[in-house]
C-alpha cells in the first residue's frame, strides 16, 4: 500500500517594514510570509510543488505577492524544512542504496558459494 498526499504551510519570515496599508488606511507593519505546497509519500518523503512570497499587513492580513527571484538570494537560511524540500531525493537515494547493497550481497554470496565447491 502506498500512502501519498499533499499539504501546505506558511512560514512567517518576520517584519519587513512599516508601509501604508490601503485596506486599513493607516501605516502598518508588514510581514514577509512564505506560502508553499508540497506532495509526499508516507508523510516523510516530500517535495515542494509551489511556493510564493507574500507581503502581508499584520492587522488586516491583506497584501501582495513578491518576486521570489529577487527575495530568495537575500534569505540567510532555507525557511522550508529539509525533508519537505529534499525528502523525495532522500527516498530515491535510500532506494538506490538498498538495490546496490542487495546486488553486492548477492555477488558476495555467489562468490562464497563458488569458493566452497
Amino acid at each position: 500500500m502506498i500512502i501519498w498526499g499533499t499539504g501546505g504551510d506558511m512560514v512567517n519570515l518576520g517584519v519587513l517594514d512599516t508601509r501604508h496599508c490601503d485596506a486599513c488606511e493607516k501605516d502598518r507593519p508588514f510581514n514577509i510570509v512564505l506560502q508553499y505546497r508540497y506532495f509526499g509519500f508516507y508523510y516523510i518523503f516530500n517535495f515542494v510543488t509551489k511556493k510564493k512570497y507574500l507581503l502581508i499587513c499584520n492587522v488586516c492580513s491583506r497584501g501582495w505577492e513578491l518576486d521570489a527571484g529577487k527575495l530568495e538570494p537575500r534569505l540567510q537560511n532555507a525557511p522550508i524544512p529539509f525533508m519537505r524540500r529534499y525528502g523525495l531525493l532522500v527516498f530515491a537515494g535510500v532506494f538506490v542504496g538498498f538495490i546496490a547493497f542487495s546486488l553486492f550481497v548477492s555477488a558476495v554470496m555467489a562468490a562464497i558459494s563458488a569458493l566452497s565447491r
